[in-house]
């Protein structure tokens, strides 16, 4: 359907319709405002979503929910402080199916936000262990988005996995891995899996549907075979607790009297990798 607020550009106005009418904003305290789109078919109950995502969110004061469209709702904190938790805790997921949320002005269409991207923390496995480094995590990271840097670096080393924050196109597949090589007589599969992933169609990837509203599945007639998805339950990562720690710096004897830092000493951690990706 064509667009409300352009429409008019096209039309002849006659003199009546080209008076403006002037008006009065009432001016109140600043709301900060989240649009969030929710990836499904079903209709959305508003004080279900309220009470799901409140203890989830457990923001410093309220906020409201008000229907914006077709599957899409306005959240509006009193704090900015809450509304960016929201944003630095993607992905979010109602009934398991993914919801994108957007900053709203509040002044622009709401169909002309894109909706298109959310943060993930992508584990690459299958690393031999010399490349389990921060420097590896982000040369593989920045070739599926753009890499967030973590407070502290460690939440990107695993148990024999490296961790990565991209924030990721949602109109694209997912990606399963990349080929990797160290040498030229040496390559290997960097395996991908998604912390935290709602419905994932796994006949193509996509994480804006599930298998039964997937066009390959639909023009199939259901011909096809689970042997023929070319995703499953594998690309999802068991659940990874950053605050259990999986690397510890051991400094020798020397180290702590002479201030010279001993050999166990961060291999894995670099300040200088992310320096020359371009982060301070």
């Amino acid at each position: 359907m064509e667009d409300l607020s352009t429409r008019w550009k096209k039309l002849s106005l006659s003199e009546f319709e080209e008076n403006r009418v002037a008006l009065n904003i009432e001016r109140k305290k600043r709301d900060f405002i989240l649009a969030g789109n929710f990836f499904t078919r079903r209709s959305l109950n508003v004080e279900a979503v309220a009470k799901t995502f409140r203890p989830l969110w457990r923001t410093k004061r309220g906020f409201n929910v008000t229907v914006g469209g077709e599957n899409i709702l306005l959240f509006a904190f009193e704090l900015e402080v809450d509304a960016e938790r929201v944003i630095q805790g993607e992905p979010w997921a109602f009934d398991r199916h993914l919801v994108v949320f957007e900053k709203f002005e509040g002044y622009v269409p709401i169909h002309t936000l894109g909706f298109k991207t959310t943060a993930f923390w992508v584990q690459i496995h299958n690393l031999p262990f010399p490349l389990q480094t921060v420097e590896t995590a982000f040369s593989i990271g920045e070739t599926m988005g753009r890499v967030i840097k973590p407070k502290d670096l460690e939440e990107m080393l695993g148990p024999n996995f490296l961790r990565v924050r991209v924030v990721i196109d949602i109109s694209k597949p997912l990606c399963r891995g990349r080929k990797i090589y160290w040498d030229k007589d040496n390559e290997g599969w960097a395996a991908f899996m998604y912390e935290r992933l709602p419905n994932i169609c796994y006949w193509c990837g996509s994480i804006s549907h599930d298998d039964k509203d997937c066009s390959l599945w639909l023009r199939s007639k259901g011909t096809l075979t689970v042997s023929e998805q070319q995703f499953g339950p594998w690309i999802r990562a068991p659940l990874f607790n950053p605050a259990k720690k999986s690397f510890v710096e051991v400094k020798g004897y020397e180290a702590v009297n002479t201030g010279v830092a001993g050999d166990v000493a961060a291999v894995r951690i670099t300040s200088d990798a992310w320096a020359s990706h371009g982060f301070p």
